[in-house]
C-alpha cells in the first residue's frame, strides 16, 4: 500500500508537467515517464518512500536504485516537495534537509553537505541552473533563481537571483520570472 502523501506528491509532479502540455492526457504522461528516465527515477523514489515496509517497498527501492544508476539522479533528501521539473538528465544529487514544492533543476546540479556545517534547506519555487552547486547549511528562500555554474555557500534571500562562484545576489527576481523563463 502506498501512503496518500506519496500519491499526492506524484500527482503534483504530474500536474505541473502537464501544465506545459495542455490537452495531454494519461497516456501521454505514461509515455513521457517512459521516455524521460529522470522522471521515472523520481517516480520510483516517491513510490519507495511512500510504500509501507515490506515487499512492495523493497521492489520500488530496487527499481529506484537501478534507475538512479542509469540516470545519475540521486535523491537523499528526506522531504522533497511536489512539482519537480527536470528537463534534462545527467548527474543530479539532491541531499538537502528539505526542498520545497515546484523545484526546477537542470543537469549536473549538486545539493549537499560541505562536511562541516550540514545540509541546505531549499524553499518553494526555486530554479537551479545547469551545473549549479549548493553546499553546506545554507538557506535558499522561496522564488529564487540560481544561475548556471553558480556555487552557493551562503544564504540566498527569497525573491532573488544569485550567480557566480561564490554566488552573490545579483538582483531581485521579478514576480513570475521563473514562469517566463520556463514557458509556463
Amino acid at each position: 500500500m502506498i501512503q496518500p502523501s506519496a500519491i499526492a506528491l506524484i500527482r503534483k509532479d504530474a500536474q505541473r508537467r502537464l501544465r506545459k502540455f495542455p490537452g495531454a492526457g494519461c497516456l501521454w504522461l505514461a509515455r513521457h515517464y517512459r521516455e524521460n528516465p529522470q522522471y521515472l527515477t523520481l517516480l520510483y523514489h516517491r513510490l519507495a518512500a511512500g510504500a509501507k515496509a515490506g515487499l512492495l517497498r523493497v521492489i520500488f527501492e530496487s527499481f529506484y536504485k537501478r534507475s538512479s544508476r542509469r540516470t545519475g539522479l540521486e535523491i537523499l533528501t528526506p522531504r522533497l516537495g511536489g512539482g519537480v521539473i527536470m528537463p534534462h538528465w545527467g548527474r543530479m544529487l539532491l541531499n538537502a534537509r528539505s526542498i520545497g514544492d515546484d523545484l526546477y533543476l537542470f543537469h549536473n546540479v549538486t545539493v549537499g553537505s560541505d562536511y562541516r556545517t550540514g545540509n541546505p534547506v531549499i524553499g518553494n519555487g526555486v530554479f537551479l541552473g545547469a551545473g549549479s552547486t549548493i553546499l553546506g547549511k545554507v538557506s535558499i528562500g522561496d522564488n529564487v533563481i540560481i544561475g548556471a555554474g553558480s556555487v552557493v555557500v551562503n544564504d540566498v534571500p527569497p525573491d532573488s537571483v544569485a550567480v557566480g562562484n561564490p554566488a552573490k545576489v545579483l538582483r531581485e527576481a521579478r514576480p513570475g520570472e521563473i514562469g517566463e523563463m520556463i514557458g509556463y
